[in-house]
């Protein structure tokens, strides 16, 4: 199978062990890496269909590391607050122009 349907499938078993009746939504609440809709669909079709057979089995581990959301959010704080300071000094400049022409 491939790592992105037992990734669903995974998270469908996961969530029948909570009690929990697995839908799209949970299932991509609880994915690791965000898949594409029909994949989801695809994989939850097929662990309705082969539930009472289907293990939670290990994902092979992918090549590319996986960028954490911690990560690219940080980086975009950094990025924002940067262009901040910047739009302050710019504001700043702007009012002393202002005083400077007077009324």
């Amino acid at each position: 199978m491939k790592p992105e349907y037992q990734q669903v499938v995974n998270a469908c078993i996961e969530l029948q062990n909570l009690g929990k009746k697995p839908s799209v939504g949970m299932i991509k609440a609880k994915l690791l890496s965000p898949l594409p809709i029909p994949i989801i669909i695809k994989g939850l079709s097929y662990w309705k269909e082969y539930k009472h057979t289907l293990k939670i089995d290990a994902l092979p581990q992918l090549a590319v590391p996986i960028v954490s959301t911690h990560d690219v959010l940080s980086e975009r704080v950094t990025q924002l607050e940067s262009d901040l300071v910047l739009l302050r000094s710019e504001l700043k400049a702007l009012q002393r122009r202002l005083e400077d022409e007077g009324p």
